[in-house]
């Protein structure tokens, strides 16, 4: 059987289809997930994405700068149409990963015919099966922050198909402009997420390896041909790839606790390429079977050239040494030289792709799933190929076609059935942390936010309790910054603000100029009755991070209650132009014009916020004060 027999039946779309509906299916639970951790900053709390100037047009150094442009475009078109419902930015972020998966078929596709593989409509369609339920993929998909990973990963894609069919062009006129498209998906996918930094070095090994789509009958140009003309083709991204380089290292030595760059963390470069090593082989690890997985994982760096990072290290240079043996082999025309040059291209397709987050350039967070989005597809790949041509190599060709379907539906149908498990774990924040909280017993990260779940769940004694377990293990500053700024918001909430002080002024001992943990403590102040002390709280906060309308709407608050209406006009003015869709500024606004006798401005404000905000969005006691203000129903 020269191909899988859904592809034979149904058509290589029509078994495709099929492969997404049970991906589709697979990820219902998730569906229904919360916000999780990064989504916070991300989405919930990013006043840029609700402006109306939120879909500004990048300039090209915001696409190729740290920032996520594109992504954020995304998220603002998702607010405009359904507001903060989270429901929504996970169905989008399903049909993405599903788009992926559609366009891992073609690539793949497109790759094992150029090699002149004979079953390629077959493997792609398996490879993408595989890429589209692999269980490791929830991170990516499940998390609606991580929507930049699964964009960035399709405009990636799209890159390498564009340019590989300006690689194919045999004119100039026929060049440019697949050429140009190309040079646009890459900066799109730069401005989803910058992991795109890979995909000019991805094409030239595409081009190399595997070589351009070539007439009927044509030989194919030998290796150092294909090579020049992809360096060709792609040296204007290289040299944009020079100036990201650029723009990211300056961005990280002025945020040096942004979670990348030379200063994000206490790692050398050296520890951190040594710990990268390891990373890798856990990765494939969780690829070859995926468990336990969790979000955010413990991982030990390691302290110099030990033997663990030896023989890791080791271990890549013989998965690079062997990709490199199979395309000399296959360069030679050895047997099975279509396989060997897909299997070569798919290892060494992991090692770029993983580079930007992989390398030597420190990144906070060690070992992270949802980077794996993308360079999972080159060991799905290699490992498909290999075993294909051991079964054919072993087996009769029919009876390795019947052997072929048979394993292919049972690792799919396994690896559905772990997706739908999986998807259950992320249907809320408190089955999301319990369960990182058993693959990384012991975390103070993960006991924070399992009792930030507990505690947006109600169940407040837990979240006390799982926030007491954190400090006992918390060493690390910013754990500890970050346990005392949830703590405090929980003792405040609950009426014990005086507990709350202590664990503010250890956070603060660290970072004195934090404004959430300035912000909670102005809070706590407030409740004790310490206003002078509560305001200079609240304007430290403003003053680290003038451009927060919490901050601003709480210091004017603080003023408000202290009866200074004339200082608290000002802020929540500042808060409203910073955040112009949340209704509770608008109306804080209208109010405080009315206390400073600006009565006629008091009612327009009142009667503009009705009118943009309607009933269901303004605050409960608006009727109540707008009648105070005298503006009544008007």
């Amino acid at each position: 059987m020269k191909r899988l027999s859904l592809a034979t039946r149904f058509g290589p779309w029509g078994a495709l289809a099929v492969l997404l509906a049970a991906t589709a299916v697979a990820y219902g639970p998730a569906l229904a997930g919360p916000f999780q951790l990064d989504d916070w900053n991300a989405i919930q709390a990013n006043a840029r994405l609700r402006a109306p100037e939120a879909l500004p047009l990048p300039s090209p150094a915001d696409l190729l700068g740290p920032g996520r442009p594109v992504t954020e475009a995304t998220f603002a078109l998702d607010i405009r149409a359904a507001g903060l419902n989270p429901f929504r930015f996970h169905v989008v972020g399903l049909l993405l990963h599903l788009l992926a998966a559609a366009l891992v078929f073609v690539f793949a596709r497109s790759l094992l015919r150029r090699a002149g593989h004979e079953r390629a409509i077959g493997l792609a369609v398996l490879v993408a099966g595989v890429f589209a339920l692999h269980p490791i993929q929830t991170e990516a998909v499940a998390y609606a922050a991580q929507r930049s990973e699964v964009l960035a990963s399709i405009l990636y894609l799209a890159t390498l198909l564009l340019l590989g069919r300006a690689g194919a062009a045999r004119t100039i006129s026929r060049t440019v402009l697949p050429w140009g498209a190309g040079l646009v998906a890459w900066l799109l996918a730069m401005g989803a997420k910058s992991i795109a930094i890979s995909a000019p070095g991805a094409f030239v090994l595409d081009q190399a390896v595997i070589g351009p789509d070539t007439a009927p009958g044509a030989s194919r140009p030998g290796p150092r041909e294909r090579f020049r003309r992809a360096l060709l083709l792609a040296s204007p991204l290289f040299a944009l790839v020079a100036w990201s380089a650029s723009l990211h290292l300056r961005a990280f030595e002025a945020a040096p606790g942004g979670g990348a760059g030379f200063t994000a963390t206490a790692l050398s470069p050296l520890r951190y390429f040594l710990s990268q090593l390891r990373v890798q082989w856990l990765y494939v690890k969780l690829l070859a079977w995926p468990h336990p997985l969790g979000l955010d994982r413990s991982f030990a760096p390691s302290e110099g050239l030990d033997g663990v990072a030896a023989l890791a290290g080791l271990g890549v240079l013989a998965a690079v040494g062997l990709a490199l043996w199979l395309w000399s082999r296959a360069e030679r025309g050895a047997g099975g030289a279509p396989a060997m040059r897909v299997a070569s291209f798919g290892i060494l397709f992991w090692f770029v792709v993983l580079a930007p987050t992989s390398s030597f350039v420190p990144v906070l967070d060690l070992a992270v799933e949802h980077r794996v989005y993308l360079a999972s597809l080159g060991p799905i790949l290699a490992a498909a190929i290999g075993l294909d041509a051991a079964l054919q190599r072993l087996a009769p060709p029919r009876l390795a076609g019947r052997i072929g379907v048979t394993a292919s539906i049972l690792v799919l149908s396994l690896l559905g059935m772990g997706l739908a498990s999986r998807a259950r774990v992320w249907s809320s924040a408190e089955s999301l942390w319990r369960d990182a909280d058993r693959t990384s017993p012991g975390s103070p990260r993960i006991l924070t936010n399992l009792a930030l779940a507990l505690q947006m769940k109600g169940d407040l004694a837990g979240a006390d309790a799982s926030y007491r377990s954190a400090w006992t293990v918390a060493r690390e500053p910013l754990h500890v910054i970050g346990l005392a700024r949830n703590h405090s918001s929980l003792l405040v909430d609950s009426g014990n603000a005086a507990a709350a002080l202590p664990i503010l002024d250890r956070g603060l001992r660290l970072s004195p100029d934090d404004p959430d943990l300035l912000g909670n403590r102005a809070a706590a102040l407030s409740r004790l009755g310490r206003a002078p002390e509560a305001l200079a709280d609240a304007r430290r906060a403003v003053e680290a991070s003038p451009a927060s309308p919490l901050f601003r709407e709480m210091l004017g608050q603080l003023y408000a209650s202290t009866g200074s209406w004339a200082e608290a006009l000002p802020e929540f003015e500042a808060a409203a132009r910073l955040d112009p869709e949340e209704p509770s500024y608008a109306v804080a606004r209208a109010t405080s014009l009315a206390a400073v006798g600006r009565d006629a401005e008091a009612c327009e404000a009142f009667r503009a916020a009705r009118v943009r905000f309607g009933p269901a969005r303004l605050p409960a006691d608006f009727p109540e004060r707008a009648a105070d203000a005298g503006c009544g129903a008007r």
